[in-house]
């Protein structure tokens, strides 16, 4: 359960589809519908477990920072800021229109896709 008072769906298991993608968390990989792989890091697979645990909820910066752990502060936020694009980059989201990774400016994030775990 995130603080604040979403619930974090549990995931089950170490793979989740979601709009045409397959997220591989056991190998640090994105799967596309064609097939090609893209890696990531254990850091952006942090933070995507947690909008694919928590799906068209908001997440605060508190509640990413309370699951994620770190010091509270602008080095924080920017790391998130940094992990989130490098995140939308991967999922070939247009940084001016992102379908999947929403800001909400002043409030948090809200991950869009339909998710599937198993």
């Amino acid at each position: 359960r995130l603080r604040g008072g979403a619930r974090a769906a549990p995931s089950s298991g170490d793979r989740a589809q979601f709009n045409g993608w397959t997220a591989h968390f056991d190998r640090y990989v994105l799967e596309d519908g064609t097939g090609q792989e893209t890696p990531f890091s254990h850091a952006e697979g942090e933070v995507l477990r947690l909008f694919l645990d928590s799906p068209k909820r908001l997440i605060s910066r508190q509640q990413m920072q309370d699951a994620l752990g770190g010091a509270a502060g602008e080095s924080f936020d920017r790391a998130m800021d940094v992990r989130i694009s490098r995140l939308r980059t991967k999922l070939r989201e247009d940084p001016k229109n992102p379908r999947l990774i929403k800001t909400i400016y002043g409030a948090g994030y809200i991950f869009l896709g339909d998710v599937e775990w198993g």
